[in-house]
């Protein structure tokens, strides 16, 4: 649901100086709430939004009225898109402090979601069922994914998943899920105090067949959207349905 408000100035000034943002959008007036410069060379011009890969989503699902979880919502960014959309968004993220971050930024867009501290990695936490889930950026981070993937995906219909995998060249370790051994990069993170990695000390990267695998296991048809090489590593887009 959207609204139509005014924001001062003054509202503005006290949303940016009062928490630790990481990344700047563009309200419709051309104002900027977030920061564009907290680290640079990382998310230092303003965001889009919607971005390229939700509206892509839409045009294959089309995202009116479909009940989504965004896990790992950030900063709000990918909620207000999605909500844009006509989509009724559940997002969650580990970190409260993102949490209040995203309430902040959906206050200032006038868009209305349900945003909840949640630890998808929390084995006693249980899902309820969504028609789609949106996780971008987040399964690279996480200790054991094949366990959180498996859970997830008996409760959605679709998902878009975008995530770092492993390669040849890294490949320097497995995992032990359900009785299955996984070969894949172990990649160390940076922290609770760094922004941008998860909550353990590191976490492990599935090789991109092992990934489709764990999907077909499960009862979907998956598409590859897009493959690149960042720097950290080979990373793709995939969009997933169940047959």
């Amino acid at each position: 649901m959207h609204y139509s408000i005014k924001l001062t100035d003054e509202d503005l000034e006290e949303f940016n100086s009062m928490l630790p943002w990481y990344a700047g959008t563009q309200l419709p007036d051309g104002r900027i709430i977030g920061s564009l410069n907290a680290r640079p060379g990382k998310r230092d011009a303003p965001q889009p939004i919607p971005d390229k890969r939700i509206t892509r989503l839409h045009e294959a699902i089309d995202l009116r009225g479909k009940r989504i979880l965004e896990v790992g919502c950030f900063e709000g960014i990918h909620t207000i898109g999605l909500c844009g959309y006509g989509a009724i968004v559940t997002a969650v993220d580990v970190r409260p402090v993102n949490v209040v971050k995203t309430a902040v930024r959906l206050a200032a867009y006038g868009v209305s979601a349900t945003v909840l501290p949640f630890d998808v990695e929390d084995d006693a936490l249980d899902f309820p069922d969504f028609d789609v889930v949106f996780h971008c950026g987040v399964l690279y981070h996480l200790e054991e994914p094949v366990r959180h993937l498996e859970r997830l995906l008996t409760h959605c219909q679709s998902m878009y998943l975008d995530t770092h995998v492993a390669d040849e060249m890294r490949s320097n370790s497995t995992l032990e899920s359900g009785g299955r051994t996984f070969r894949g990069h172990y990649y160390r993170e940076g922290g609770w105090a760094d922004p941008f990695s998860g909550r353990g000390e590191g976490a492990f990267w599935l090789m991109k067949a092992d990934l489709l695998g764990l999907f077909e296991r499960a009862g979907f048809r998956t598409e590859l959207w897009s493959e690149r090489m960042e720097r950290n590593g080979p990373r793709i887009g995939l969009f997933a349905t169940r047959d």
